[in-house]
């Protein structure tokens, strides 16, 4: 009698000692992990993946509390901390994501994370071969909202896809109305609509750098053109000169931002009157700064003619300028219009000088990041004989995988 009670001492002081690092049983078939030192061993030195829905994501975590998310294209940091005795918090933008963890009583490899604030549930599993790799099960995927382990949150995403410089694959829609003023009789009467397919293509290479591809498609829905009677002739529907650029790009660990390469033209409108029938090139400078908070730059260009059968010249110098300032949960003030100034027009025609505005916002629709945004432009300096005074811009920019770069 006097034994089996002092087993029972024995026992109940090593519970008393052990508890904190304990696994606890819930409800269930799963068991809570509890203790600080229990969780962060379960986090320390491990990589959580996850590959359906929104393509391959993860986010690589350090036994010294920091750790970095990877997903479409970009990266960005982390830091994850233990609170309490039984969370553990991944630390991003705008707010933090804290997760309980119970392991299952059944199988020892398969583990449940579950949102302290909204409750939802993703299942990972830790293989004995993985090297440290959490891989979460295709059923529970879509229950993690973005900032948590491995999925980066619409400012972290709307930060990331303000900079032209990283290399995420962008499916660009771009619909213009401008409105138009000018010497010319009837000038101020003119109005057009226009269409920009913009996509990039991204190429990461091996030194951590990347290769940018972006051709520019336009649709011109409706354009006036003077006659050169006193009038106009409006034009449309018509394939516009594609525009496009090749930038080898590239960041420093200060958030500079930088790049070099080269812009052309192709003379493939469909209609004489909306294009110059002659081959454009020249070379390209990117120079900007970006961080969590958005990011602001230049990109310069200068083209010249190089062949077609044109009885023009092409002799323009281009400053694409952006800025986006990051206002919460996926919205941006943001724009980017593009000053030109063309050394071939006579007098007063040279200048197009555009003051924009504008107004974003990031979100993930299906799995997959979106930014929708609206821009407002007043060309302040404009050809005196006929130009673009104000410019609406929608743009429509859902974010896909380059599957190249996996």
């Amino acid at each position: 009698m006097e034994t089996t009670m002092n087993v029972k001492r024995i026992c109940a002081v090593l519970g008393l000692l052990l508890a904190p690092y304990m696994v606890q049983a819930q409800q269930g078939d799963w068991l809570a992990i509890t203790g600080a030192d229990a969780l962060r061993e379960f986090v320390s030195d491990r990589t959580f993946t996850w590959t359906e829905g929104r393509g391959q994501q993860s986010g690589e975590y350090r036994a010294d509390g920091t750790g970095t998310v990877h997903a479409w294209g970009g990266e960005f940091d982390r830091t994850w901390e233990v609170r309490g005795d039984d969370q553990i918090c991944f630390l991003g933008e705008p707010s933090d994501n804290c997760s309980r963890v119970e392991q299952s009583s059944t199988d020892a490899t398969l583990y449940r994370l579950t949102d302290a604030e909204s409750g939802n549930s993703v299942e990972v599993r830790i293989s004995s071969d993985s090297q440290g790799e959490i891989a979460a099960s295709a059923a529970s995927t879509a229950s993690f909202k973005t900032g948590s382990a491995a999925s980066p949150s619409a400012d972290e995403l709307a930060a990331k896809l303000s900079n032209p410089a990283n290399p995420v694959m962008k499916l660009g829609n771009n619909f213009t109305y401008s409105s138009f003023d000018g010497d010319l009789p009837g000038a101020d009467d003119q109005t057009s609509f226009s269409y920009l397919f913009l996509t990039v293509f991204p190429f990461k290479l091996d030194n951590g750098n990347s290769m940018l591809i972006r051709p520019g498609v336009p649709l011109i829905l409706e354009q006036p053109v003077p006659d050169g009677m006193g009038g106009f002739s409006k034009e449309g529907t018509d394939i516009g000169d594609i525009a496009y650029d090749v930038i080898y790009t590239g960041a420093t660990k200060t958030g500079t931002i930088w790049g070099f390469g080269a812009a052309g033209s192709l003379p493939t409108a469909s209609n004489d009157k909306l294009g110059s029938d002659l081959w454009g090139l020249g070379p390209e400078v990117l120079l900007g700064k970006a961080g969590k908070w958005g990011a602001f730059g230049g990109l310069l260009a200068h083209q010249v003619d190089v062949g077609g059968s044109g009885s023009g010249k092409i002799n323009n110098t281009t400053l694409n300028y952006f800025y986006a300032f990051g206002i919460g949960n996926g919205w941006q003030i943001s724009a980017a219009p593009t000053i030109s100034y063309n050394h071939e027009a006579t007098s007063g025609n040279r200048l197009n000088l555009p003051l924009g505005i504008g107004l974003s916002r990031t979100m993930l629709i299906g799995e997959r990041p979106w930014t929708f945004q609206l821009q407002y432009w007043n060309h302040i300096e404009r050809p005196d004989t006929f130009g673009v005074e104000h410019s609406i811009r929608l743009s429509i920019l859902p974010v896909v995988s380059a599957p190249w770069n996996k």
